[in-house]
Parts: structure tokens; sequence; C-alpha cells
């Protein structure tokens, strides 16, 4: 885990202990193993120690003695030139130079707070008081001030992220209405407020909203990679203002350095958590997942705000954030575990992990539940040694619970030994837990049912999770009110292709190229801005095709980058997929049906029903109306669309899903003989037919006339001048098959035309032709009659040519 610093925010509110996102330049020397940190990290961690003494004794000199339980007061009493009544002026001037200069550029539902809060500094600049809490107050607005100045200094304004403006934004509009709340009405007939300056408790709680307000900033902005701790770090390192919170944070931070070497010279010896039989290979940074990278700087910044901004409980949108857990779902190879990843990555980095479970199907212990609770336990172990010794606690007082199943466990050696600390924490503890699909059923089931009912109830707790969103598992995770879910393939293609590009053009730079290739004829080459962005275009907004063609670029071995990045681009994206695709196939396959058998013939007939009848639709249909549609063929429709997820994402939720391909490489596959396996390939003519004959069939059931049931007196007026139809008997099933049927009729195979084809067709032609008519006017489709006809009659006329021929 990443090293950060626990430290405390303002005392201006009952000295309570607050756990704020500034970070130490310090790192955890616990690896994976749990051993005791070598002797270059004992160094580093006296160099470390060293520095800390140095500024502490710094910040002592321009303190003075800060007396007992004084907290920020004493500091404020010590900085004796604030009081003068001249540090409030210099400080108002400053935060409305860097207000003047951050009002252009902030989205507009904050401009109107933005200029306000300029009117209201004005105000503030006449207060004469010199209470300790006015004292404070001009330090925060010192602190807030530096904040805005560190996220937006040396920047070109127009590359500023949407997402950092809404942020600042939002950062103003907290301080705004702040300031408002601690100020009165002074008369009703003008406009005119003053300082409540003989009320300290109003001050105080203005003190402890601002705190709250800049953890909120800065902690969305970590997350989204916006702001680096180094910003963090001078916008406090640079202050001689807030000096009592300053001066404790930096104790706190020599406190920690010693807790964390006592830690890893005793805690881990604890005979109690070597019990623990943790997955090593689970941890986000361990070396099984070496290769899983973090998002790209840069991109993603989007999700990644909005992530930041539920970790920190504060959003636009209302309570979205307050819930506990976030699911981020997609398909296969969106590129989830580089999102869970990077959020473990930078939680870490401020001190807010608690552990991470990255689940593999190709890895024995990260596909089962046998491990997840002791692997937390250990984890939440290493990252804090007050923690470590509550649950070595737990461990000795209850051994047995080592054994019991996977809620006792939970309950008896993380909830119970922690709730009473995790209370004590003012920013949140996150659980990051990554490719939850991969865990085997039932599994996966009871660890998605721990994480809801237990793991996310413990106090100051944010679980993170990604799945493919299978079926068993999205109807637990969508049916609780606990979580927020984010469909990852929901990302506009314009922001994901933005991403790409940016990916692509660092990694294809001529920079980085030469210092691939230095020492090589390739050295100089770089390839041309237009066939980058033909890659983009091929990746298809997945970022494992764009990640497999760089590492093939970039190889010393083949025919060198230039040749293989024309070999790719000459590529269709079918064939960039083409193993995983074989894999997901492979994961639908009924373990416990043999080959060959006639249980496999019946399960392989109704997936060629299942998978064929969703990527030959002309428009993607609910799972209902799919299953009227096909009749007596779709008996077990849902549950082979239910293991297809993972390339067949529905994309609403509910009890009636639609499912969507998303990424048209995956139909390319799975009807070329060629790349797909013989027994799942799909003939789309022969798909086509079913559907033509279904649509014929659901028409010669459904139309009738009249069937919207209009009364007499209105049956001869216009359209636009009808009373409100009755539309229920227009099912969605028939709408599609009103629509489409012509369409599947000419894509069908002839060699398959057969008896019950025709008499359909002469059954539609001579009794509900002009039903069908009808039944298009009240769709509003009556214009498309005569192409749905044209190609009806081009269809027939072939195959009568193939007669006569024949």
């Amino acid at each position: 885990m990443s090293g950060a610093t626990e430290t405390h925010g303002s005392n201006t509110a009952g000295d309570s202990e607050r756990n704020t996102p500034i970070a130490s330049d310090t790192a955890t020397p616990v690896g994976a193993s749990g051993s005791r940190p070598s002797s270059g990290t004992r160094r580093f961690l006296s160099r470390v120690e060293k520095k800390i003494d140095k500024t502490l004794d710094a910040f002592k000199r321009k303190v003075g003695p800060k007396e007992k339980g004084a907290g920020s007061r004493g500091a404020s009493e010590a900085s004796t030139k604030a009081s003068t009544g001249k540090t409030w002026p210099i400080v108002a001037q400053a935060l409305k130079m860097t207000l003047s200069g951050a009002v252009p550029f902030i989205p507009d539902p904050f401009k109107g707070p933005a200029e306000a809060l300029l009117k209201i500094i004005d105000v503030f600049e006449q207060a004469k008081s010199n209470k300790e809490e006015m004292e404070d107050l001009k330090a925060r607005c010192d602190l807030l001030n530096e904040s805005i100045v560190n996220a937006i200094k040396g920047r070109d304004e127009r590359l500023l992220s949407a997402e950092l403006k809404e942020s600042i934004g939002r950062l103003i509009k907290g301080i705004h209405d702040t300031f408002l709340a601690t100020m009165v009405e002074y008369s009703t007939g003008m406009a005119a407020y003053v300082m409540v300056e003989d009320n300290s408790e109003v001050v105080n709680e203005a003190n402890e909203k601002l705190d709250r307000i800049l953890q909120c900033f800065w902690i969305e902005n970590l997350i989204s990679g916006t702001l680096v701790l180094s910003d963090v770090r001078q916008t406090v390192e640079g202050h001689t203002l807030v000096l009592g919170d300053i001066h404790k944070t930096v104790q706190d931070q020599k406190r920690w350095m010693v807790q964390l070497c006592a830690t890893t010279d005793n805690h881990f010896k604890s005979v109690a958590l070597n019990k623990l039989k943790h997955v090593p290979g689970a941890a986000y940074d361990s070396q099984e997942l070496a290769k899983v990278n973090p998002c790209f700087e840069g991109t993603r910044l989007k999700l990644l705000a909005g992530i930041g901004r539920w970790m920190s409980n504060t959003a636009l949108e209302g309570q979205e954030t307050r819930k506990p857990i976030y699911v981020l779902d997609g398909i296969a190879g969106i590129g989830k575990s580089t999102v869970a990843k990077t959020v473990a990555q930078h939680a870490a980095a401020i001190n807010s992990l608690g552990a991470t479970f990255f689940f593999s199907r190709d890895h024995a212990d990260r596909q089962q539940a046998a491990g997840f609770v002791h692997t937390i336990a250990y984890q939440l172990a290493c990252c804090d040694a007050s923690y470590g010794r509550a649950i070595a606690t737990a461990i000795d007082d209850h051994p047995d619970s080592l054994h019991k199943i996977m809620a006792q466990q939970f309950s008896t050696l993380v909830a119970e030994p922690l709730n009473g600390m995790l209370k004590q924490r003012a920013t949140p503890l996150v659980f990051v837990f990554d490719a939850l699909d991969e865990c085997a059923q039932p599994d996966g089931s009871d660890i998605l049912s721990l994480i809801i009912s237990s793991v996310s109830q413990l106090p100051n707790v944010k679980v993170f999770l990604t799945t493919r969103p299978e079926l068993v598992l999205r109807i637990e995770y969508q049916s609780t009110s606990l979580a927020n879910c984010f469909h990852l393939q929901d990302i506009e293609a314009l922001i994901v292709d933005s991403d790409l590009q940016l990916y692509l053009d660092h990694y294809l730079s001529p920079s980085n190229i030469q210092k691939v290739f230095k020492g090589t004829k390739w050295s100089s080459w770089a390839p041309e801005k237009p066939q980058k962005e033909q890659l983009v275009s091929l990746s298809n907004r997945l970022f494992i095709f764009a990640s497999t063609a760089i590492k093939l670029i970039l190889s010393h071995q083949g025919l060198g980058p230039e040749k293989t990045l024309t070999s790719i681009l000459g590529l269709k994206p079918k064939q960039g997929m083409v193993e995983l695709y074989r894999k997901v196939l492979d994961i639908v396959t009924p373990r416990n049906i043999l080959k060959p058998s006639e249980d496999w013939d019946l399960w392989l007939a109704d997936f060629q029903t299942a998978v064929g009848a969703t990527i030959v639709l002309q428009h993607p249909l609910s799972i209902k109306a799919l299953e009227k549609l096909l009749g007596p063929e779709s008996s077990n429709l849902e549950p082979i669309l239910s293991n297809m997820h993972s390339v067949l994402a529905p994309f609403d939720d509910g009890p009636n899903p639609t499912y969507k391909i998303h990424h048209k490489s995956f139909p390319d596959f799975v009807t070329n003989t060629d790349v797909c396996p013989q027994e799942f390939c799909i003939e789309e003519p022969k798909h086509h037919l079913q559907l033509a004959k279904c649509c014929l069939e659901t028409m010669n059931q459904q139309l009738c006339f009249n069937i919207c049931q209009i009364p007499i007196a209105d049956q001869y007026k216009e359209l636009a001048n009808l009373p409100e139809l009755n539309r229920k008997k227009l099912t969605e099933e028939l709408k599609y098959a009103a629509c489409n049927w012509a369409t599947h009729l000419g894509k069908s195979n002839l060699k398959f035309f057969d008896k019950e084809t025709q008499q359909l067709l002469k059954q539609f032609a001579t009794v509900y032709l002009m039903h069908w008519f009808e039944a298009l006017a009240y769709l509003g489709q009556l214009d498309t009659a005569f192409s749905i006809m044209q190609a009806a009659l081009t269809a027939l006329v072939s195959k009568f040519k193939v007669i006569l021929n024949g």
C-alpha cells in the first residue's frame, strides 16, 4: 500500500479527531509478504523523520509554545501579528484576485455564487473583530485560496478539464454558502449584512464546514488525478496560517512514522495474524497484477472525477454519492480492471485504502470465497497498526472464527474489532473489489451478498466494485438501494476516442519510439497522424485492442514497427479480439454436459436460437418481447443470454432487460467460420429466415380489423383527429414484426425457403394484408409500406428464378 498520513482537521468543534487526505512524503515499506523493511527503507524513513522534525521545529519557532488543549486557538494566540486586523484584508485581496481569475472559466451553475462571493468578501473585510475564531476563519480562507491557485496555476485555461472546472466551481459555491450562512440580515429595508462578530459558535461552525469543503475538494481531485500529492503538500506546507492544525498534522506524521516502524518490526511477528490464510496475489499492487496498468494519465478523467465525488460524498445530483457501494460494470475488454487499479492507487496515496481483492478465473485462489475475508483482514492489519492489533486480539479471543462461514468471519475478525476506530475517521476507508464475475458461482453471489449486507455497513466505508453484468450478480446489485451503478459502455464515444487518442499519441510519439528502439534503425520512425486516427477507429472504444496493438508495434521481434502498424491497420476489429471471444464462448459452455450427447445437442440448439436471433435483430427487443416473437423456440432464451452478458450487456435495468451488442466485432467473430469454433458459428441467413417466419406468424396471430378499437363514429376521421388510441394491442413484438418481416425475408437463404414459409406468406397476403396496412398507419409507419413490400417481392422473385432455373 502506498503510504499516506493520517492527519487531523481543525479543532473547532470539540477537538474531534479527523483524518484528512494530506499525505506525507513516505511510502509504506510493507510488501505483499508482510516482511520487515530493508535497511534502505529504514534509512529512507529516518531521513523523512528528520525532515519532519526540522519542519516541526520551524513551525514551533513561528507558532511559539502551544498551550495544552488549546487546539487551533493556541495558534491564533501565538500568531499575534494576525490580530492587528491586517491579515484579513491581505487574505481577502488574494482570494478576490483568485476568484476574479477563476470566474471566466467556471461553469454557469457556479458563476452566480462566485460573483456573489466577491461581494460577500467586501463585507468580511469590514469586520474588525480580532477574535480567535475570526483569525481561524481568515487562515482557512487563505488555505482555500491556495487550493484554487494550485489547481489552475501554470495551466492554459483552455486546456483545463471540464471536471476540474466543475470541481473548482463546487469549491467556490461551498465557500459562498458557508460565508452566507455566517452572516445575518442587518435590516429589512436594505440588502446589507454584517458579520456575527459576537457569536463564536457560528464562526466555529463555518470553520468546520470549510474544513469539510476543502477535504472533499482534495479527495475528489486526487482520485481523478487532476491534482497530485505535491499540489496538496505545497498548499499546506507553503503556509504559516492554520498553524495549530498544521502543527498537529506534522506531529501526527511523526507519530505515524513511529507507528509504521513498530508495525513492520513487531506487528507481523504476531502469531495470530499469521493464522490468516490471505491471498497475496489479490492485492492491487501484487506481482500477479503487475501487468494490469492503471489508467493512462489524462484519460478517464470524467469517470474518475465522478468516483472522487462519490468518495468525498459531494455531487450536484443529490444523494447518489451517499451510497456506500459504487458498481462499475461493463463488457469484456472495456477497461474495468484498469479503472479499479487506478482507484486503488489513488486511494492508497491519500491513506484511504482499506483492502483490495482482484478476482481472476485464471488463479484458483482468486476465483473462490475461501480466502476473501482473511485477505481483507490481513490487508487492514497492514494499513494501520491499531487495526492490526484489534484484529490480532479478535483472532486470539475467537480462534474458531477463522473457520466459520464467511459472514461470521467478517463479523468477528473485521466488523466488531474495527467498528469503533472506523467511526473516528472523517475521510472514507475504501475497499476495491475487481472482476467479481470471475469468481465461481455460487461464491460470487455469496461475496456480493456479504458486501451489501456487511462490508458496506461499516462506518465511514466505501466499496468500489467492478464486474461484467452477469445476470445473477446484476439482479442483486441493481436491486439494492445501497449501490450506485455505472455502465462503462455508456460513456460517450467521443470521450473514449479522445482518451484512446491521448494514449496512442504518448506511446507512438517520436520520443517514446526513440527510447524503445534506441540504437536500431527504427529509432527515427514515427507513425503519421492519419494512421493513429485509424488505429483509434479500429479500437472501437476498447482499450484492450489499443493496448495490444501498442505492444505489437513496439516489439523488437517481428516485422518492425512500421510494417507491424501497416498490418494492424489492414485488420478488421474481429481479428484482434478472436482469442478473447473464444474465451467467452468457453466460459458460456456448461461444465455439467458431456460432449457429444443428446443434452449437448439440445443446449447447442438453444444457444444458436438465442444468440442467432439477438445478432440478426434489426433493433434490440426486450427479453419478453423476443421470447414472444420466437415462440416455442425460445424456451431457454433468457438462461442463455444471461450467461452472455460479457458481450451482450443489457443497456437498461429491471426485470425485462433489452440486450444489445455493444461491440460489432462479436457478431463478426461468431459468424465467421474461419475463426469461430464450428459448433458456435452462427449462419445469419438461417436465422434471418427463422425470424421472418416468426414475424409472419406473430402478425397472423395478432393482427385484426380495427386493432386499436376506434369507435364507429371516428373510423373515417383523419389520423390526426382520432381520439386517443387503445395501443395495448400493438405489442412490442407486433410492432417489430410489422416493420421488419420483409427485411428478414430478404436476407434469408433461399434454400431454406420451405413450405411452412410459403403457407405463412399466403395466409398473410390473403387474410391480414389490409390489417397490416392499418397497423402501420397507427404506428406512423404507413410511408414504409411500399419499401417493405418491394423487399418482400424481391425475395420472392429471386426464389421463383431459382425454381425456374432448377
